[in-house]
This record gives C-alpha cells, structure tokens and sequence, in this order.
C-alpha cells in the first residue's frame, strides 16, 4: 500500500480539462490544410473572412481553404471549401436560429462544413442540408459527413477581396 487513503480521494476536486477555443479549432484546420508538397502547398487558407470590403462587413465566415490542385490525378479539383467553427451547444443554436449568416458565405463555395470541437455540439438531424461536419479527434480534425459538391455563385469582387485579405492576415501568422 502507498499510504493514500482511498476515502479521502472522492475529496480531491475533479481534473480541470481546458475548454477548447476557436483560436484551437482555428490553429487545427490550418493543420489540416497547410502542408507544403515539391510543387508548393495543396492548399491556401484564411481565417474570419469578412462578408464585405470596408466598413460595412455585418457577417464573418471562420475559415476558407482554397484547394489550388486540378483535378486528376490528384483525386480533387481546384475548389473553395468554407468552414463554420463552433466550440459550444448554444453557439450551434444561434447559427440554426439565423441560417442567413453561413448562406451569405455558403453560396460561393464549392463545399461548406461545420467544424465542432465536440461531437455533442451538433445533434443528430441538426445538420443543414448542404453542409459537411467535421469534428475535433485528439489533435486534428476529422471528417465525419462529408461535404456535397454545391453549385457555387461567381465570388463578387468585394467578397474576393476580403478573401485576399483574410489570406494575407493569416499568412502574416505563419500559417497560410
């Protein structure tokens, strides 16, 4: 026996897990997006794109990835997926609650995704038509719905260049 009495460990307060942030949802889909190949990267991405060049922006699409590879024999075509990150319940609920937001954004791209911290987040039957879940597993994100193909809109110029914009920002972080 060590000497620890068994009793007085129900008294000891229980392990603190860290909540899990958008920054650490954020710093995991660059993970997932940014590898670097002989011919340069698969991919670009860019954080909190703004739905709006200048001051007039009202929404912000988390994560965009640009997939600069042509199709075959790569398995995939040049393609803009765009993510929604959500790291609670009641952050989930509000996203249901005002569908516009991810529409402004949804339909320019190619796939749009929910990206949760938590499976819990998002119940069975939650997921809008159109949309992928991906989920966090360990220290990566995993797919567990894929996305459909959508039939993208021509991205206006304005929404193009906050996309360039958001590109650069992230690249200055080190991660684009």
């Amino acid at each position: 026996m060590t000497g620890v009495d068994v009793e007085q460990l129900d008294l000891l307060p229980p392990a603190k897990v860290p909540k899990v942030t958008e920054r650490d949802m954020l710093d995991l889909l660059n993970g997932r997006y940014h590898k670097d190949y002989a011919n340069g990267p698969r991919y670009v991405g860019a954080e909190h794109v703004r739905s709006h060049a200048g001051f007039g922006a009202q929404r912000t699409a988390d994560y965009m990835a640009m997939d600069l590879w042509p199709g075959v024999p790569y398995g995939s075509k040049i393609a803009l997926h765009g993510h929604e990150v959500k790291v609670s319940r009641s952050d989930w609920l509000t996203e249901l609650k005002t569908p516009e937001k991810a529409e402004e954004f949804k339909r320019y791209m190619d796939y749009w995704w929910l990206v949760v911290s938590d499976p819990a987040i998002v119940k069975p039957g939650e997921l809008p038509e159109g949309w992928g879940l991906m989920i966090k597993s360990g220290n990566a994100i995993r797919v567990k719905k894929a996305a459909p193909k959508l039939d993208p809109l021509p991205m206006p110029k304005p929404l193009m260049a906050c996309l360039l914009r958001a590109v650069s920002k992230t690249a200055k972080r080190g991660v684009a």
